[in-house]
């Protein structure tokens, strides 16, 4: 009987080899994944005028920088700008200052669109997805009345740009 049962083991394994041949697949998957970091970044490259603006002389339009946004977050990207005068003053008008107290008002264009602060700030893009690779670039302009009556020195401001993923 010991016998019979050991045939019978050595069928059924046998049976189980032969099944697992049969069933052999004759296709197979892979999957492959990859990832891709996120990039959010902005260039500001300012114009060689922007740091010898002549306040004496009016200007309209005036390229003083080119800023590169790009970003690969599907929902979307903001940029801001503020400026620094205007921030302190909390004011709708950025200024340039001087130490001596002296200001002149400008005003922006961002993309050939008008840039209106409050306190300081404006959003100037709103982005519901990404840019290329190679980012968008846009111009930002001012434009200012001439006074040569300011008091003499240096007036300044600083805009700060700032991009964030939404």
């Amino acid at each position: 009987m010991e016998a019979n049962m050991n045939k019978i083991i050595m069928t059924i394994g046998a049976i189980a080899i032969l099944t697992q041949a049969t069933f052999a697949a004759t296709s197979g998957t892979l999957t492959l994944t990859g990832t891709v970091s996120g990039l959010i970044d902005i260039v500001v490259t300012p114009e060689p005028v922007a740091s010898t603006l002549d306040l004496s002389v009016t200007q309209s339009n005036l390229k003083v920088a080119s800023v590169t946004e790009r970003s690969n977050k599907a929902a979307g990207y903001t940029v801001t700008v503020s400026s620094a005068n205007a921030v302190a003053a909390s004011a709708a008008v950025a200024t340039l200052a001087s130490a001596n107290s002296g200001t002149l008002e400008y005003f922006m264009k961002y993309g050939g669109s008008t840039v209106t602060l409050a306190g300081g700030m404006a959003t100037i893009t709103d982005a519901t997805g990404a840019t290329s690779s190679n980012g968008v670039s846009k111009d930002l302009t001012v434009s200012y009345t001439g006074d040569s009556g300011l008091a003499e020195g240096i007036y300044t401001d600083t805009l700060t740009f700032t991009i964030a993923a939404k």
